[in-house]
């Protein structure tokens, strides 16, 4: 949902713009938070899930010819080649961070200061842990590895990456082999299991013998898991060569600009599979239909129907020749066992009922939590895509359980709480657990309850997490604590562990990173009164907040460095020391290379950006969708000005391409289905000051000067009927006064405009260079020569396998100016069959660089592609940068921060 009402008004209308230059008057009043600014009041953050999972209404128009397991996928073999050859430049890459994630008070909810780091899909807590001594832990960050502390208890753990001997840094799971009383043994899955477009596809099962130092391939688990994601690892606690994996759909080729992921072709079926020796072998013991990839769909159309999210092992109330009972989740179709007699039963069917029509949004999720009488209860939350539901049994291992629904539609009983409790995301995030020996403690979570805190009378503090003590009868809101302003939890929740014996110790994983809780609750019902609230508002502000953390300990994430970037942008007048970068739902990012540190400069989801080149003082940031903001304050978190009213009628990437001009002072551009400009930065400073700040505009007027270049899409059928749809992913332009202007489309056409900067708008023109040679894939990337600006390099996503009879990942183009025809040069070469993700080009050395999957190639004078550098880990890169003068190269990996090459001598 995009459109905008320009007639809305902010509830700050009365505040003086000059509080943005008085840091005084600004100490002065009620701490500013996330929630103040307007972006949060027009736009419900995450309100489109389809469009974070990728699916659009066009794909369903597309053929729908799967491609079988026949075609194999070269794309990991390929990869891992390359970045096993020699480093082509001698320099090293070297990591620019964050290593802290500082996040500062106005843009967290709660206007406290707070520490966050990357998407964290799993997280593992030592048996042997106490809550008054060290605590070794491991967490699974989604796209950044696995990370280790050894007291992860303290107020800020000592954490080390834990990662040495895996060839991926998408991880799905991590624990410890429960047969290892040493507790030197961990298994980790790879790929990312949770629901998005980002989630990265894996490669196999790795376990590690000595607590994490160095890791190695299960080998049988290859053929099984790899190019899916590994969600869940259970080791059987009679037999530790008795393995069973749960695999579930990811992708590969996901960029700056989202629209470009694929499941690799020739991955296996995903499903529950079990290995009896030690993981030579696996067999796929059960599976459920789930989505075929559909190659002429611009995304494959496969979702998560069929995944395994979850595996656990229990032998209570067996004999001890009885084989160990397993129970596991399936999604869109519910919990399973292992039957007595063999084989597999279902004792709990979905809402979704195995529906494609439910593959976007189905989900299961349990927790079991034996009983003192000898009897197994189980938590389960279950969705088809509307409001999730959570139910119990108090006697699983009967024939046919008995289900209790514990959620209750209406206001003010106690089922309220666990009604729809992981709002309009659960696929994505919807954590169930419940504590070893506490039986009658279950937390639930899942995505914020927006609603309830974007409201002038808040009834909760937006229950992302919530406790319950009482057999998940009601809840008590764990987001926020008794801190003044309250510390609160990210709105996007994956994990929970727990300190054993001390239940209260939650650890929680999100998309913010790391947290905890200290283990002390604290009655804050009484703050309800104050809320302006009554009726059954009341009742539940009450029953929840009567016990909510004393204390949530956010620098936790200290020292994990797992942000996902999108990209970086940056001052071509300060290069080495003055970035900015865009974060999956961690805002954008600022960097100052005098001091070495980092803040988030504005919040929400952070996409693409752009610095003025002329005035480097000016910044514009995105949100997801056609959603951005100008700053003419550097990067002051209370100078961003919404520029965005006249974007989002046309269909956009979930992050749109967006371009700062290289030499134009106010012009930047961005991609929709047409090219939009502004050659103003959106608007005067002080108009967008006075009447578009995010927190002090009085919004009475049209915010942004947004207008289309040319009549008509650059996605529709005047420009041909082949490659059509979608919206454009990649805008470029070389840095010289009336340069052509490059613009790409997610299914594959390129066009040039050499009138971008006409005055009027309505009279720039676009040629079309793509050909029908060059595959109908996405475009991730334009590299355009500052000496030559009608010859570009340019990267392609996605496989050849899907496109076979136009295959090529990097192509060289020339231009003819006086035809506009251009010529094509396939450059791919040894690259492989895999996506690149990016490209950029260094002038000085003729060099081509492209970001991959795994890293970041360099093509060599002989024509063939190398590693470009030591250093960088085996990491998604979502993009690069460079600057031509300084010779530095910028990487934004989805998961491990940004990293720097200098790819000359000082």
């Amino acid at each position: 949902m995009q459109i905008r009402n320009t007639t809305l008004r902010s509830a700050f209308a009365a505040a003086a713009v000059g509080l943005l230059a008085c840091s005084g008057a600004l100490a002065q009043q009620k701490p500013l938070t996330w929630k103040d600014s307007w972006y949060t009041k027009v736009t419900p953050p995450e309100n489109d899930f389809a469009a974070r999972s990728g699916f659009e209404e066009e794909n369903l128009a597309y053929p729908a010819n799967s491609v079988g397991a026949a075609q194999q996928s070269t794309a990991a073999s390929a990869a891992l080649q390359l970045m096993q050859t020699a480093p082509a430049n001698s320099r090293p890459w070297r990591l620019i961070g964050p290593v802290v994630g500082n996040a500062p008070g106005p843009v967290t909810y709660t206007g406290r200061d707070s520490v966050v780091s990357g998407r964290v899909a799993a997280i593992a807590v030592a048996p042997s842990c106490r809550a008054d001594e060290d605590c070794l832990a491991y967490v699974a960050a989604a796209g950044g590895g696995i990370w280790k502390t050894e007291d992860i208890l303290a107020r800020r753990p000592e954490w080390r990456s834990a990662s040495s001997g895996l060839p991926t840094t998408a991880m799905g799971t991590v624990i410890f082999d429960p047969t290892d009383r040493s507790g030197r043994t961990l298994y980790a899955g790879t790929g990312e299991p949770n629901g998005s477009s980002d989630a990265e596809a894996g490669l196999g099962l790795f376990r590690s013998t000595d607590g994490g130092a160095s890791w190695s391939l299960v080998p049988g688990s290859f053929s099984a898991a790899a190019y899916r994601s590994i969600a869940a690892v259970a080791i059987d606690p009679a037999d530790a060569r008795h393995i069973y994996i749960g695999t579930a759909v990811a992708r590969r080729g996901a960029s700056a600009s989202n629209g470009g992921r694929f499941t690799p072709p020739g991955a296996p079926p995903i499903g529950l599979y079990e290995s009896v020796d030690g993981g030579q072998h696996f067999t796929l013991v059960f599976s459920q239909p789930s989505d075929p990839v559909m190659p002429a769909t611009a995304n494959g159309n496969d979702f998560f129907r069929g995944g395994v999210t979850k595996i656990a092992a229990t032998r209570l109330g067996l004999k001890p020749s009885d084989p160990t009972r397993i129970y596991f989740s399936v999604m869109d179709y519910g919990l399973y066992r292992s039957a007595a007699g063999g084989g597999y039963e279902q004792v709990f069917a979905s809402a979704g009922g195995g529906l494609v029509a439910n593959s976007i949004g189905s989900r299961t999720e349990f927790a079991l939590a034996p009983l003192p009488n000898g009897k197994l209860r189980i938590y389960v939350g279950d969705t088809d895509g509307g409001p999730a539901l959570l139910y119990r049994t108090d006697d699983a291992n009967v024939a046919s359980p008995g289900w209790m629904l514990l959620s209750n539609p209406a206001k003010g009983t106690p089922g309220y709480a666990s009604f729809n409790y992981c709002g309009g995301q659960c696929s994505y995030d919807m954590p169930v657990a419940s504590p070893e020996g506490s039986p009658d403690v279950v937390w639930i979570g899942g995505q914020m309850q927006y609603g309830e805190i974007f409201t002038a009378h808040p009834p909760s503090n937006g229950r992302a997490v919530q406790r319950s003590i009482d057999g998940g009868v009601s809840f008590t809101d764990m987001t926020n604590d008794t801190q003044q302003p309250a510390l609160g939890m990210h709105p996007d929740q994956h994990a929970i562990a727990f300190v054993p014996r001390s239940p209260g110790i939650a650890i929680l994983g999100s998309d913010g990173g790391i947290v905890r809780t200290d283990g002390v609750f604290v009655d804050a019902a009484a703050d309800c009164a104050g809320r302006g609230i009554a009726g059954n508002d009341l009742v539940d502000c009450q029953g929840w907040l009567a016990a909510i953390p004393r204390e949530i300990i956010s620098t936790t994430n200290a020292g994990v460095s797992s942000l996902q970037f999108q990209s970086v942008s940056i001052n071509p007048q300060d290069p080495a020391n003055d970035i900015i970068g865009g974060t999956q739902d961690n805002g954008t990012w600022a960097y100052d290379g005098r001091t070495g540190k980092w803040f988030e400069s504005v919040g929400g989801d952070g996409g693409n950006s752009g610095i003025n080149a002329v005035s480097p003082q000016v910044r514009i940031h995105s949100y997801y969708g056609a959603q951005l903001d100008v700053n003419y304050r550097g990067t002051d978190p209370l100078g961003w000005n919404w520029v965005s009213d006249p974007l989002g009628y046309e269909a956009a990437s979930f992050y749109v391409p967006v371009l700062s001009d290289p030499v134009l002072d106010g012009t930047i551009f961005v991609g929709q289905q047409r090219v939009w400009r502004t050659q103003d930065n959106g608007g005067s400073q002080a108009y967008l000051e006075q009447h578009c700040n995010e927190f002090f505009g009085d919004f009475t007027v049209q915010c942004g000067d947004w207008e289309p270049l040319g009549a008509v899409t650059l996605t529709g059928a005047a420009f041909g009927t082949d490659k059509g749809g979608s919206y454009l992913v990649a805008l470029a332009r070389a840095p010289g006064k009336g340069a052509p202007l490059w613009a790409a489309t997610r299914r594959g056409r390129l066009f040039v405009s050499s009138n971008a900067d006409a005055a009027d708008a309505t009279t720039v023109s676009f040629s079309r260079i793509d050909t029908p040679l060059q595959p109908t894939r996405f475009i991730s990337g334009i590299a355009v020569d500052p000496q030559n600006p009608l010859h570009a390099y340019v990267s392609y996503s996605g496989y050849d396998a899907y496109t076979p009879a136009t295959p090529g990942h990097v192509f060289e183009v020339t231009v003819d100016a006086g035809t506009m025809v251009a010529t094509w040069r396939d450059l791919s070469a040894n690259i492989g069959d895999q996506p690149v993700t990016g490209v950029a080009y260094d002038p000085a050395s003729g060099r081509v660089y492209a970001a991959t999957d795994f890293g970041v190639a360099v093509r060599l004078s002989s024509g063939q592609w190398a590693r470009a550098a030591a250093g960088l880990p085996p990491v998604a890169v979502y993009s690069i940068a460079l600057d031509a003068k300084s010779g530095l190269l910028y990487a934004a990996t989805h998961g491990r921060g940004v990293w720097r090459l200098a790819l000359r001598e000082d």
